[in-house]
């Protein structure tokens, strides 16, 4: 796969002709590249491809997938690109253009540095679509979505880490004072069991109750990193669902469902891989039909529904 991050000029090229919008991969802080690609490689888990033709490469098949959306798929007598696919059928990054009575696109422009035809080639002619969705868009809002409130929920909480540390604060009158107050914090730091100064603000007629002020941050009340790490938590559950994750893995167990609430959230975290295995498949079907291949897709969770199940139904509680 693509190191979306650290493109070369002509991946960069690439992308451009795919019509993936630069600031997707690009231009934005460390901490959103590294839920954007966090969440990516969740996402790439979620559909299993089988007896993919030999020579096709199943990662640049999956980016281009969750990326644009679709591959276009044809064949070819090209010796020189035989070791791409067998039999000589090929896929392909690309885009498509034209439409039918049904708004459905009629023709496909392949993009690819080694084999650029001519001209368009003619859908369901020349060639056919792999689709991913209905609308022939990938899952980019998705995953941008989530990556972006992640990271900024990501750098309130590193914030919150450093106010942590600022429990107190002292105030000194002079040099001298600020010193003997750093040396005292530091003995203590060290270990030692009790520190010792002598106070040389002698100026006032009365002297202060106390040598020095100080402020005390309260961290019992102040503190939310807990609160924000559940945050966290929520956000990557309500992500999950959405890529199919089953919603016993997905749903927080201190919640208490009645069984209606519990089916609903199940049917919920099926939507989307649902939409998207059968828009897979009804592609698959005029594919392997026309070329003789036998490609086939699945849902990677779908075998472990039951087990996931089982396993969870204990921490939480279904009233009937």
């Amino acid at each position: 796969m693509l190191d979306i991050f650290n493109l070369t000029s002509e991946q960069a090229q690439m992308l451009d002709d795919l019509h993936v919008p630069k600031d997707y991969y690009t231009g934005k802080s460390i901490v959103y590249q590294f839920w954007f690609r966090s969440l990516l490689h969740k996402i790439n888990s979620s559909i299993i491809f089988d007896n993919l033709p030999k020579g096709w490469d199943e990662d640049f098949l999956m980016f281009c997938l969750w990326l644009k959306g679709y591959v276009i798929v044809w064949k070819t007598d090209i010796k020189n690109l035989a070791q791409y696919g067998e039999n000589g059928v090929l896929f392909s990054s690309g885009f498509a253009s034209g439409m039918d009575f049904y708004y459905q696109p009629t023709d496909a422009s392949i993009v690819n540095p080694v084999y650029q035809p001519k001209k368009p080639l003619k859908v369901h002619k020349e060639c056919e679509i792999l689709k991913l969705t209905p609308d022939y868009c990938g899952v980019m809002d998705i995953i941008t979505h989530y990556a972006e409130q992640l990271s900024e929920l990501s750098k309130g909480i590193d914030m919150s880490i450093i106010n942590t540390k600022y429990a107190l604060v002292f105030e000194a009158d002079n040099e001298a004072q600020a010193a003997s107050l750093k040396a005292v914090v530091d003995a203590v730091q060290s270990g030692s069991p009790c520190a010792f100064f002598k106070n040389t603000n002698t100026k006032e007629v009365m002297p202060k109750k106390e040598p020095f002020e100080v402020f005390n941050q309260e961290m019992g009340k102040n503190y939310i990193i807990d609160k924000q790490l559940d945050d966290l938590d929520h956000i990557l559950n309500q992500f999950y669902t959405e890529i199919g994750i089953s919603s016993t893995m997905s749903i927080e167990k201190k919640e208490r469902l009645v069984t209606a609430e519990a089916e609903f959230a199940g049917a919920q975290s099926q939507a989307r891989i649902s939409c998207w295995l059968r828009s897979l498949e009804q592609s698959l079907d005029i594919i392997n039909a026309k070329y003789n291949t036998k490609i086939g897709v699945s849902y990677a969770c779908e075998n472990n529904t039951d087990t996931d199940r089982s396993a969870a139904e204990p921490d939480r509680e279904i009233n009937n």
